[in-house]
């Protein structure tokens, strides 16, 4: 399959952290982008550093933004396949993982620091490609409102909750609009969109697909289908066993004889909309406490680059500079 990614050269000193970003669900990787002009704004002004970013990359998932695009004919020839052969043929969090994996792996990435900076769903894609990698990436990980479940789990937690209502609720959703104002219209006029920055909203609506047309009408419509995007809610998408985390945190913890590593960090969202405080501390129980850095970010829910992608950005300079970057010897650490 076929990787659409937007890259943003920083640094030409060939110096710096070269962070790679992975939307959640449903969205794209210019989702990112109010996020990473807030940081490089930052990065500009800054006094904590000098050169401390490289490159600064940000993906789409294979059926999501133009990769779905670039891929679709794949992904619908593997879906028909798997219905003749008996098995679902939609992309899972394991094939992401693969994806990934391939992703972190070209030529253009030898010899970077890279910090994996994952959203919501993503996370799990990030956490599964650290424990069978093919290349010595990422240097550390910044988590961004994870959806970790863990074997076991009783159907009243709200992470089950939430996934359960969002594998039905995607296939009930509307996704087709006469055109792109509708569309915007529409979004302006719901729960979900209403609380959005209103450029990551602008920047959401370009990306439905061009217009389509049947017999009677065209229309534009969302790049990942429902069926695609319902079955990647699935609880099972997203579980894990927490040695796997624990594992994952000793893998970038520093010490031990290892070399420089940046740990994983963690970033929550004020309002708990999603994961609330029981499984916070539950995630941080299965990485055996072994992540480096967590923090709240204000002003938003669970979809913290659509809803204030500037608190983000803050948030993510303040790790970046005050710890990763200082593990790989490129700042000097200052309070926080």
């Amino acid at each position: 399959m076929q990787c659409a990614a937007l890259k943003y050269p920083v640094s030409e000193s060939g110096q710096g952290l070269t962070l790679v970003l992975t939307h959640g669900l449903s969205s794209h990787k210019e989702s990112y982008h109010p996020t990473i002009a807030h940081l490089l704004r930052l990065n500009a002004a800054g006094s904590r550093s000098a050169n401390w970013i490289r490159e600064i990359w940000s993906i789409d998932m294979p059926n999501h933004g133009e990769s779905a695009a670039l891929n679709r004919a794949h992904l619908e020839d593997r879906q028909e396949r798997g219905r003749k052969e008996g098995w679902d043929g939609k992309c899972n969090t394991m094939d992401f993982s693969t994806y990934l994996n391939a992703f972190l792996s070209i030529t253009q990435l030898q010899d970077h620091q890279v910090v994996g900076i994952a959203h919501s769903g993503s996370c799990t894609t990030h956490a599964l490609t650290l424990l069978d990698r093919t290349h010595p990436h990422p240097f550390a990980l910044v988590f961004i409102e994870p959806t970790l479940i863990f074997p076991d789990l009783p159907p009243t937690d709200p992470r089950i909750v939430h996934g359960t209502a969002n594998v039905r609720g995607v296939l009930a959703k509307r996704d087709k609009w006469s055109n792109r104002g509708e569309a915007k219209r529409w979004l302006l006029g719901t729960t979900i969109w209403s609380k959005w920055d209103d450029q990551a909203l602008d920047l959401f609506v370009p990306a439905l697909s061009p217009a389509e047309s049947t017999k009677s009408s065209s229309y534009v419509r969302s790049i990942l289908r429902k069926e695609e995007e319902s079955s990647l809610y699935a609880c099972p998408q997203h579980t894990v066993e927490p040695a796997q985390l624990t594992r994952m945190c000793a893998a970038l913890n520093p010490g031990r004889g290892r070399g420089p590593v940046g740990g994983v960090h963690i970033l929550w969202a004020e309002v708990e909309d999603f994961i609330p405080k029981s499984a916070r501390d539950e995630i941080l129980d299965a990485t055996s406490h072994r992540v480096l850095s967590h923090r709240v970010v204000s002003d938003a829910g669970h979809l913290i680059p659509q809803e204030n992608p500037g608190g983000l950005a803050d948030a993510l300079y303040d790790v970046l500079v005050g710890h990763i970057a200082v593990a790989a010897g490129l700042t000097v650490r200052s309070p926080l």
